[in-house]
């Protein structure tokens, strides 16, 4: 969403100091100029890695030592991350996103760690008549020597919390204990909503974007740390949205 873009609010803040620059004449607002050069500052702060892997932190750190031991248990729920684009048919594996790749990559790893374990892998599509997620993920467990008879599809969900739902409601849906697999910063919102479906999950984290602490480039607004910062806010603002609507008692 463009709103959560810290570029979309550079570009908002440069606007309105032109309009305020060229009204100074007639009336002045040193308030709204204030305002607007420090989410002026804020922005490019953010396009930066100091502040990206600082939001990165605060959510890839929360389950890095889970209290649970993923390793002792027998089926996982995956949960997937994505597409860069539109799949050409039901077999385009190549247009899973790299998060997608990622989390199926960690769940086949733990999968091979224990003969007869199981997975659920969630994910719908967001164009009508295009292959699903799932189906997607599911052909690239496959390939790394997952077979079929140990996945099950949840194809329909479009979100998080419509993930967490859908799985619950299937006609074989998961046992209540499952390991949890997604990517390290998504995992707050996805075991949130997990929980709240009714699911006691065992966090197995993927696909981790920190990058270590190095000056000067730290300091320098980099295309990806601008990207980071965007996925964090995206995750931070779903979270609150999430809590929201569980208090709330929104329909799902």
């Amino acid at each position: 969403m463009w709103l959560l873009s810290p570029l979309s609010w550079m570009l908002c803040c440069l606007l309105l100091l032109g309009w305020s620059w060229q009204r100074r004449q007639r009336q002045q607002r040193p308030w709204l100029v204030r305002s607007a050069v420090a989410l002026l500052m804020t922005s490019v702060l953010a396009m930066t890695p100091l502040l990206a892997n600082t939001l990165l932190a605060m959510l890839e750190n929360q389950y890095s030592a889970p209290d649970c031991h993923p390793d002792q248990m027998r089926d996982g729920v995956l949960l997937g991350g994505g597409t860069d684009q539109l799949p050409v048919d039901a077999t385009d594996v190549a247009a899973l996103s790299i998060a997608s790749r990622r989390r199926a990559e960690r769940a086949a790893q733990w999968w091979r760690q224990v003969p007869g374990r199981r997975l659920w892998v969630a994910g719908g599509t967001p164009v009508a008549g295009y292959a699903p997620e799932s189906r997607l993920i599911s052909l690239y467990l496959q390939g790394m020597g997952v077979p079929e008879s140990a996945i099950s599809e949840e194809p329909r969900s479009r979100s998080t919390w419509g993930n967490a739902r859908n799985l619950a409601a299937m006609q074989a849906p998961p046992p209540r204990n499952v390991v949890l697999v997604t990517s390290a910063m998504h995992m707050p919102r996805a075991v949130f909503a997990m929980r709240h479906a009714g699911f006691q999950v065992c966090p197995l984290q993927a696909d981790y974007r920190q990058q270590p602490f190095e000056l000067p480039g730290y300091l320098i607004p980099q295309a990806s740390a601008l990207a980071k910062s965007e996925a964090s806010i995206h995750e931070l603002v779903g979270m609150l949205y999430y809590r929201l609507r569980a208090l709330l008692g929104w329909p799902s």
